[in-house]
């Protein structure tokens, strides 16, 4: 019995001694600093033989006041970017997020917020709590529907944002949220505002262009654009600015192209661009004349030139062309005199013996190296 009785007794001398002096016997520790005048007042927020109730905090916290006013009712400076959302919590809600004795820092006296404490209107509708979290940009301006369409409840970044969640007006000017994003460029300056004309919502690149998408000074004049891609070989710097006379504007090559589009000076002389063109041969080599002289411009073959057909280099007259062409830069002209040693008395006398008046181009009775053929029998 006696030992029962010490049981007994030691137990009720620490049951009155906790309820005499809780702040030492039961005390885990140390209150906040908002709290501190309570440290030796335990049964203010405790109840015997009982758990910490919401009771207690809100008979001091009005929900509503929380982050605005003090206890003692004088308003807090307002901060801006603060979300109040205590208003809306349920009055037996605050140990879920709260909790003390765990120094005087108030910061260490709170658990990790769960939305899932909200009541169900007040967690489908953000902007109730957050209304001064919401960016001032046109983007935010624009949205319609919940943040939690684009936001976790966990932290605003990342985000994820569908275009279909924007206001049907706001979609068709991309520019209103984009006016950043937007290149400095001469291609962006002439286009329309519309970017969906080239680009997709999910990312920039890559883009598709449709040149009926310019500005109308823009179809007109494509090196405003296109300067950079110009190459600077001399085809290109004697032809005109306006690139579709020759390219699609889907892509540069394949190109069609027109030699009535070369400037003025550059149709005159082929070589200029056709240097790499010119065949190694001594007809080549020792022409000077422009290419046009015998070829087309649509393709090099078939040559319209058949020497056959002005005369025939026959027998002795297989010499090189400045023998009887002695300006390389007119294969029109041409003499015979450089092998025939003829005076023009004895010719003019000769001919006339003949009835011929005109004897100056020989070649239009003499086709070939034999004397007694005649360009006109």
């Amino acid at each position: 019995m006696k030992p029962l009785l010490v049981f007994i007794a030691s137990v009720l001398i620490l049951a009155a001694l906790a309820i005499a002096f809780p702040h030492v016997m039961l005390n885990p520790g140390q209150l906040t600093n908002g709290h501190k005048t309570l440290d030796h007042n335990c049964l203010a927020c405790h109840t015997p033989f009982r758990s910490v109730s919401s009771v207690q905090c809100i008979s001091c916290h009005k929900q509503s006041d929380i982050s605005v006013k003090t206890v003692a009712g004088a308003l807090l400076p307002k901060k801006s970017s603060k979300a109040l959302f205590h208003k809306g919590l349920a009055d037996n809600s605050c140990i879920e997020c709260h909790t003390d004795h765990q120094g005087r820092v108030a910061t260490k006296a709170l658990k990790t917020f769960k939305h899932e404490s909200l009541s169900r209107s007040l967690s489908n509708n953000c902007i109730t709590c957050h209304t001064n979290q919401t960016p001032k940009d046109a983007l935010h301006k624009f949205a319609k529907g919940n943040c939690t369409e684009c936001h976790t409840t966990k932290q605003w970044k990342p985000a994820t944002f569908d275009h279909k969640k924007i206001t049907a007006s706001a979609a068709k000017e991309c520019i209103t949220c984009h006016k950043a994003d937007q290149p400095n460029d001469k291609l962006h300056l002439n286009v329309s505002t519309n970017c969906v004309d080239c680009h997709r919502t999910t990312k920039w690149k890559p883009a598709t262009f449709d040149h009926k998408n310019l500005a109308a000074t823009g179809g007109k004049a494509c090196i405003t654009c296109h300067k950079a891609d110009r190459p600077s070989d001399k085809l290109h710097l004697n032809v005109s600015t306006n690139c579709v006379d020759c390219h699609r504007t889907t892509k540069w090559k394949p190109a069609t192209f027109d030699h009535k589009n070369l400037a003025a000076t550059g149709g005159k002389a082929c070589i200029t661009c056709h240097k790499a063109d010119q065949p190694n041969d001594t007809l080549h080599r020792q022409s000077q004349a422009g290419c046009g002289t015998c070829h087309s411009s649509a393709k090099w073959k078939p040559a319209t030139f058949d020497h056959n057909r002005y005369f025939r280099l026959d027998s002795d007259h297989r010499t090189s062309c400045k023998t009887c062409h002695t300006d390389p830069g007119n294969y029109k002209q041409y003499t015979c005199y450089s092998c025939h040693e003829h005076s023009l008395s004895n010719i003019a006398a000769e001919h006339r013996k003949e009835g011929i008046v005109n004897y100056q181009n020989c070649m239009k009775c003499h086709r070939n190296g034999k004397a007694e053929e005649r360009g006109d029998d």
